[in-house]
């Protein structure tokens, strides 16, 4: 190529790649990436109580509103697994497994857990139920994610329960104080009859059978396994002194128990 060929094609290049001053092209926006909610932001957020756990169901974040439904400061919390500190049961009354395996299994095949029900135990022995809603946050790699559990006090009562409350209220059994009553002071209680002292299940339980349903009934209305019902029969029986269920519906209606 000739000198001159040379500097017509570096002319021809100089006018290709050079703007002119008057009209300069527009630098390009740049996107700002979408930012997505992580764990501590949802539970700090979150307008009921709240806690995340890892992969390993070890509890991450713990809100405010969590610290007054289960009563555990987030110190006392954080770190823990999350099944050892709710004692978590389900419907049926059978405890939840410790790493919570059937919820962690769900997220590693990519399904999502659906809302359920579970009683827990706060800090001061109580067991309450909750209505537990699943938000997964995913991470970077498969194995790094996040579970927030959104949890609802469940207010609603059983049949059971206010039907033994309306008893309670109307008999004086000793040993077992009505919702919104005080309990009877050692003066009140002298001098009357020592009935038989049944605990609160078992009264539910009792109440149950007199209505006429069997154990699988009785364990679906409160929420427990047959096995547990049958347990608490077999305490109902020694207490009353009775041989059989008819024998101690027989002796809780002549005490005036039920």
């Amino acid at each position: 190529m000739t000198k001159k060929n040379r500097r017509s094609s570096k002319t021809a290049a100089d006018n290709v790649h050079q703007l002119p001053t008057s009209g300069r092209r527009r630098a390009a926006s740049v996107e700002t990436p979408v930012a997505f909610p992580n764990a501590p932001t949802i539970v700090e957020n979150a307008s009921r109580a709240a806690v995340a756990v890892d992969s390993k169901n070890n509890i991450v974040n713990w809100n405010a509103a969590a610290i007054e439904l289960v009563g555990f400061a987030a110190n006392e919390v954080l770190g823990r697994n999350l099944q050892q500190v709710i004692q978590a049961r389900d419907v049926h009354g059978n405890r939840l497994s410790s790493n919570h395996s059937a919820l962690h299994e769900m997220v590693r095949i990519g399904d999502t857990p659906k809302s359920f029900e579970i009683a827990i135990i706060t800090a001061t022995g109580k067991m309450i139920r909750v209505a537990v809603t699943i938000v997964v946050v995913l991470g970077p790699e498969a194995t790094e994610y996040h579970l927030v559990y959104l949890l609802t006090h469940v207010h609603r009562r059983r049949r059971a329960d206010e039907a033994i409350d309306r008893l309670l209220a109307q008999t004086n059994i000793p040993g077992v104080t009505a919702p919104g009553t005080s309990a009877p002071s050692g003066a009140d209680q002298r001098g009357t009859n020592q009935r038989p002292r049944l605990t609160r299940r078992q009264l539910e339980v009792l109440l149950l059978l007199a209505e006429g349903k069997r154990s699988r009934e009785v364990a679906e209305e409160l929420c427990i396994s047959v096995h547990t019902v049958r347990t608490h029969i077999q305490g109902i029986l020694r207490t009353l002194g009775a041989a059989n269920r008819l024998e101690a519906l027989s002796k809780a209606l002549h005490e005036r128990i039920i």
